[in-house]
């Protein structure tokens, strides 16, 4: 996958000649490289096929221009520019024209953007419009070099990472680069990728999403990048399926063939978040297959997925009348049997009160939801137009049901 790294130039007047302090960046391979635009050396060391320099109006494009010009060479464009900076006018066109000279001396692709100050919200957002239309639709392997500029330049391009992964599928964001200059000792710098952060924010942002879908299969990349075999992480996706499809005991096997691997330490971002993954795939430890059903019922009812509430709940009610008939829960003749038992009030059957009216609620309920059609019972018609009134019913009934199965197995 073709690379790209981006890098902002901020206004540094350390030196009049070069604006920023040289300094010599060290990289972990041991290679070092001097001087005063970290985004070059990072360039060398990466050797991208772009590299995109954002800046403000202000910011030095004329020492960054003279930095490559040949003595005397654009010498008119080079005053243009140093002038326009100092007033805050630099504009994109000015830009456009210095672009064939740094083209011609760092032999990458080279685009020059003009960004917003970011003082103000939609200035914050703006920049990100304009990396987001820079980058465009294309495939890219991005580093983000977040060393210059001003400080909360370095949190927007930070957002930006997270944003364009989320939203460009074809882009995969490789690295944070940090020049640390104030961590300069013996004359030389420290070059720290901020991967950990990358991570972190990608772990909090699988987390909304599973508690927001349900899917399991959000959380197999980052396991996977720290580490844990693909084997295993893959568990995850065959989880999200099976649930997804309501396949609820294989759900529960492939999470059960996860979970060992969760009580040993992980690695990197993983180890900080090992527990709030262990909380949400402990479900399927439990045995009951009733009980694994009202569990992953009241999940779907606390992310509003109030179809899938009453799907789940109707089938742990099922379950658990097939264990009460000594019926097999895993056949489905059987559980068309026992659902008929109670769907028919059979004397035969001594469903207890309780159960039926739970049953014969969420039935209605699930039906009108899958069919889009009113309840013929006003009580649920009423339920349904209100979304408080539904969910309390839920969870009553879904704590009724927790009640009576807690103790079976």
């Amino acid at each position: 996958m073709p690379k790209t790294l981006l890098t902002i130039l901020g206004k540094g007047r350390d030196n009049l000649q070069t604006g920023y302090r040289t300094a010599n960046y060290r990289f972990a391979d041991g290679t070092t490289r001097s001087t005063p635009f970290f985004g070059l050396a990072l360039a060398e060391h990466l050797k991208p096929q772009t590299l995109v320099i954002l800046g403000t109006n202000g910011s030095m494009w004329g020492v960054l221009v003279e930095h490559f010009a040949q003595e005397g060479e654009h010498e008119t464009l080079r005053l243009e520019l140093m002038e326009a900076e100092a007033q805050g006018n630099v504009t994109q066109a000015l830009l456009d024209r210095a672009t064939p000279l740094l083209q011609r001396s760092i032999a990458h692709e080279v685009v020059l953007k003009l960004i917003p100050g970011g003082e103000h919200d939609h200035e914050q957002v703006g920049i990100l419009e304009v990396i987001a239309d820079t980058l465009g639709k294309k495939q890219a392997q991005l580093h983000f070099d977040i060393t210059h500029g001003f400080r909360h330049l370095a949190i927007i391009g930070f957002l930006s990472a997270a944003m364009l992964e989320r939203l460009r599928s074809q882009l995969q964001v490789d690295a944070l680069w940090y020049g640390a200059l104030d961590m300069t000792q013996n004359n030389t710098t420290p070059v720290i990728r901020l991967d950990g952060l990358n991570a972190v924010q990608n772990w909090v942002s699988a987390l909304d999403r599973f508690d927001a879908s349900g899917n399991y299969g959000v959380f197999t990349p980052l396991l996977e990048a720290d580490g844990l075999p693909h084997d295993k992480a893959n568990c995850l996706k065959d989880a999200a399926f099976y649930e997804t499809t309501t396949q609820v005991a294989s759900a529960a096997r492939s999470l059960n063939t996860l979970l060992p691997a969760l009580e040993t330490p992980l690695s990197g971002a993983s180890a900080l978040f090992q527990q709030q993954l262990t909380q949400r795939l402990n479900w399927a430890r439990d045995n009951n297959l009733a009980r694994q059903q009202r569990l992953l019922a009241e999940r779907a009812l606390k992310r509003g997925d109030y179809l899938r509430c009453c799907i789940l709940g109707l089938e742990s009610l099922i379950t658990y009348e097939c264990d009460q008939m000594q019926l097999d829960p895993y056949d489905y003749r059987q559980r068309k049997e026992a659902s008929e038992a109670i769907h028919d009030n059979r004397p035969s059957a001594n469903v207890p009160d309780w159960l039926k009216k739970s049953f014969g609620t969420l039935n209605s309920l699930r039906n009108a939801m899958a069919h889009g059609t009113r309840p013929p019972y006003k009580p649920h018609q009423d339920l349904i137009r209100n979304p408080q009134r539904l969910g309390g019913e839920l969870q009553r009934i879904l704590g009724q049901i927790g009640t009576h199965i807690q103790g079976h197995r």
